[in-house]
């Protein structure tokens, strides 16, 4: 009889649990605080990456496969991306808006492009070969590596940051070489 009082008070317990609170095509709960690299170091960051899994918004979008990020003036980065072709490897990149470079890994548009989340580098490795990115909305989201070959260890650390910090990891999806 206790037992069985126990059982159905965890249960009432278990079905107060809030739901996660996405915003419309997010991947993150809202609830649980986004963290930002303190390791991040944006001359070490500089350099070509590849996109190992990233989070999309429909099965038929075109991911980024790899970025390359430049350092820039006045605390600026250059960012460029490249998508998949299967047509064409060595395909050019293609730049994004420049991005300023603020405390703990936190990149922000520069104008117009205000109004448009920030980028984080929410996690980076000692040797900086595998980052994590996202935003706080929880919109954007991806595991970068320094080649197209990450070791499981380092690709299950990314995963577990991204769950650590609220995303959905279920929703991320392999990219392409």
């Amino acid at each position: 009889m206790i037992r069985a009082l126990a059982c159905a008070g965890l249960m009432a317990l278990a079905a107060c649990t809030p739901k996660p609170q996405f915003v419309p095509d997010g991947y993150r709960d809202q609830r649980v605080a986004i963290t930002s690299s303190t390791r991040f170091d944006a001359e070490r960051f500089a350099g070509d990456w590849r996109v190992i899994e990233s989070f999309e918004q429909t099965p038929r979008e075109v991911t980024t496969s790899r970025l390359s990020f430049q350092p820039a003036p006045a605390g600026y980065v250059y960012v460029a991306r490249a998508n998949p072709s299967p047509l064409d490897a060595t395909v050019e990149l293609s730049p994004w808006p420049t991005l300023k470079i603020g405390a703990f890994g936190r990149l922000t548009y520069a104008t117009p492009y205000d109004a448009v989340d920030p980028i984080w580098v929410i996690w980076v490795d000692e040797d900086h070969r595998t980052a994590v990115l996202g935003t706080p909305s929880g919109r954007f989201g991806m595991i970068i590596n320094r080649t197209a070959n990450l070791r499981s260890d380092r690709l299950k650390a990314a995963r577990e940051i991204l769950a650590f910090n609220g995303y959905d990891v279920t929703k991320l999806r392999k990219v392409s070489p």
